[in-house]
C-alpha cells in the first residue's frame, strides 16, 4: 500500500485534464473494434512513442514506390537501393504532420494480465464523489488510476493449455528473496545468485607469491578490459578458461578470444603484475562446514545443487506492483509484454473498469448512462422530480425550473440568477477572483441544491455542467421502441463482453450495460 495522502486521487478529481472538460455525450469508443492495437514498443516508459524502423506500408511507401515504377527501378535494379528507398518512405511518412509512429510488433506469451486497482486509492476518490455529488465518467477514472502507477497493481498468471500440451504451457517462476518473477527456472537462478550473492557466500583476497619472469607484454579482454596476463606464461589458457566461464559464460568462446587484445605497455605489464600477487576464493556460509572454492562456476554450481530449490518456486499467480512492473528490464520479453499490455488498457480500460465498478458498487455508489452513451459513477441514479405535482420548498423548486430552462447551467449561474452572487466575467489565462463570504439565501440555496444532488435530482458532471433527471418514457413507447428495433435489419457491430456487476440500488439492471461503453480517449492522451 502506498503512504500517499488518501486524498491525492481526489485532489486529481478536481483537476482533470481538458480532454475530461469536454462533452461526455460523445462517445469515441462507437467504432471501437475490440482487441486490433497498434503495435507497441520496447524501450523507454510505458507512454514511449519513439518512432520504430518499418511497419505496415504507408502513403509514403506507395508514392516512393511509384516514383521507382516510373524510373524503372522495380526491374532488375539494385535490390539494395530499393529497399533503401523504401525505408525512406517510410520515414517520410512518419515525419508527415499528423502522422503516428508505429510501435514494432511484441511477442504474445500465454499469459493473462489482470490490471487491479488499489482499494485505498479507489476509496478516496468514492470519498470525494460522496462530499460533491458529482457525477464521473467511469472510463476517465480508471486513465486517472492507470497514470499513476502506485495505485494498481498486476496479477499475473500463465494460461494453462489442455489436452496434450498442458504441461507444455507458460511458466512462471518467482524468487523469494525479492518477489521478482520469470520466465524459466534458469532465468530466476541466475538472477538470485548475483544479486544476493552476499546471502550464502563469502568473498576473500589473499596475497600469494607474484609471477616470475620477463614480461614485456600482456593480453587483455576486449570486452571487461581486464588482463589476462601474457600469453606465454605457463597458466594462460587455464585462465582463459576461468576467466571466460567466471565472467562471459553466454559469450561464445572463440567470439571471446576473438576480442583479446596483446598491449606492449610497461604500466600495464606492472599492473597485471601487481593483480596477479592477489587470489580470490569464496566461501559457503549456509552450509555446516565452510567450503571453499577457487573458481567462481563451482560456486554457481554448489549454489543450484544446495540452494536453488528452497529459493525459486514455480508459481501459479504473481503480483507486481505498478512501480516494479513499469521498472521492469528483466526478464525482456515479460517487460515488454506487461508494457504492451498497459498500453492496451491505455486505448481501452475496459478491464480496469470492470474493477472500479464492483469497488464502487460495494461502496454504495451508483451508475447511469449519460444519452445512453457515456457510463457515470456518482452518489445516486437519476431520478426524475416532477416539481408541478409534488409538493417541494420555493428554492427547490426554483433550483429545478432554473436548471431546466437554462443550457449548460452550472453552479455558478443558480448563484448569480437565483442567490445574488456578483457576476464575474471570466478571462481567459486569468484565476477567477474568489468568491465573497456566503450570504444566508446562498448558504439556504447551496444546501437544497445538495439534497438534489444526492437524491439524484439534479446531476452535476465532472465539467461542471448541471442537468436535471430526465423524464422517463412509458412503458408502452418503450415496448414500441423495442418492437421497431427487432423488425429492423441487423447491423454488424464489434462485441464487448459485458462484465457483472453488484451493487446495493434496488433497480440497476442497466449497469452491466453501462460499463460496456466508456468516456471519450483522444489518440494523443499516451503522450502526456
Amino acid at each position: 500500500m502506498s503512504a500517499e495522502p488518501d486524498n491525492e486521487l481526489s485532489l486529481d478529481l478536481q483537476f482533470l485534464p481538458d480532454w475530461a472538460q469536454e462533452d461526455t455525450s460523445v462517445n469515441k469508443y462507437a467504432n471501437h473494434k475490440g482487441e486490433q492495437e497498434r503495435p507497441r514498443g520496447r524501450k523507454g516508459g510505458w507512454d514511449d512513442r519513439r518512432p520504430a524502423r518499418g511497419g505496415r506500408k504507408t502513403s509514403g511507401d506507395r508514392r516512393s514506390q511509384n516514383r521507382q515504377a516510373q524510373r524503372g527501378g522495380t526491374g532488375g535494379g539494385n535490390k539494395g537501393g530499393g529497399e533503401q528507398n523504401q525505408g525512406r518512405g517510410s520515414r517520410d511518412a512518419r515525419q508527415q504532420r499528423g502522422g503516428k509512429p508505429q510501435r514494432p510488433e511484441v511477442q504474445q506469451l500465454d499469459i493473462k494480465v489482470d490490471f487491479v486497482p488499489d482499494t485505498q486509492g479507489v476509496e478516496s476518490i468514492a470519498k470525494e464523489i460522496r462530499l460533491t455529488g458529482r457525477a464521473y465518467p467511469l472510463f476517465q477514472i480508471a486513465l486517472l488510476v492507470l497514470e499513476r502507477p502506485a495505485r494498481y497493481s498486476l496479477k499475473i498468471r500463465p494460461i494453462r493449455k489442455s489436452g496434450k500440451d498442458k504441461e507444455a504451457g507458460q511458466q512462471l517462476f518467482a524468487s523469494k528473496l525479492d518477489d521478482t518473477v520469470w520466465l524459466n527456472r534458469g532465468q530466476a537462478e541466475r538472477h538470485t545468485f548475483e544479486k544476493h550473492f552476499d546471502q550464502f557466500y563469502a568473498t576473500e583476497r589473499n596475497e600469494i607469491e607474484a609471477p616470475k619472469g620477463n614480461f614485456t607484454f600482456v593480453a587483455q579482454c576486449g570486452f571487461t578490459d581486464k588482463y589476462l596476463g601474457p600469453p606465454n606464461h605457463h597458466d594462460y589458457q587455464n585462465k582463459l578458461v576461468q576467466f571466460h566461464a567466471d565472467h562471459l559464460a553466454r559469450v561464445p568462446f572463440e567470439k571471446f578470444k576473438s576480442r583479446i587484445r596483446i598491449v606492449k605497455d610497461e604500466e600495464v605489464v606492472n599492473a597485471w603484475i601487481e593483480q596477479s600477487k592477489w587470489r580470490t576464493n569464496w566461501k559457503s556460509l549456509q552450509t555446516e562446514e565452510p567450503i571453499i572454492f577457487a573458481r567462481r562456476d563451482e560456486v554457481q554450481t554448489h549454489f543450484r545443487a544446495y540452494h536453488a530449490a528452497r529459493v525459486v518456486d514455480e508459481v501459479e499467480t504473481a503480483t507486481l506492483t505498478g512501480n516494479a512492473a513499469k521498472a521492469m528490464r528483466n526478464p525482456r520479453l515479460l517487460a515488454e509484454y506487461l508494457r504492451d499490455q498497459w498500453h492496451r488498457q491505455k486505448h481501452f480500460p475496459m478491464q480496469l473498469s470492470t474493477h472500479l465498478s464492483k469497488m464502487f458498487s460495494g461502496m454504495g455508489l451508483q451508475f447511469f448512462k449519460k444519452d445512453k452513451k457515456v457510463t457515470h459513477v456518482s452518489v445516486a441514479r437519476p431520478n426524475y422530480l416532477d416539481v408541478a405535482a409534488t409538493p417541494v420548498s420555493d428554492g427547490v423548486r426554483r433550483i429545478v425550473e432554473f436548471v431546466e430552462s437554462t443550457p449548460n447551467c452550472t453552479r455558478r449561474l443558480i448563484l448569480e440568477n437565483l442567490a445574488g452572487l456578483e457576476h464575474v466575467e471570466p478571462k481567459e489565462g486569468k484565476v477567477p477572483p474568489s468568491a465573497p463570504e456566503q450570504t444566508e439565501e446562498q448558504k439556504q440555496l447551496i444546501s437544497d441544491l445538495h439534497w438534489l444532488i444526492h437524491q439524484g435530482h439534479v446531476l452535476d458532471f465532472a465539467n461542471g455542467v448541471i442537468e436535471t433527471a430526465k423524464k422517463p418514457r412509458p412503458k408502452e413507447e418503450k415496448k414500441k421502441e423495442s418492437s421497431v428495433e427487432k423488425e429492423a435489419p441487423v447491423e454488424t457491430k464489434a462485441v464487448v463482453k459485458e462484465p457483472k456487476v453488484e451493487t446495493n440500488a434496488e433497480s440497476i439492471e442497466e449497469v452491466p450495460e453501462a460499463i460496456t461503453s466508456g468516456d471519450p480517449v483522444p489518440e494523443n492522451i499516451t503522450d502526456k
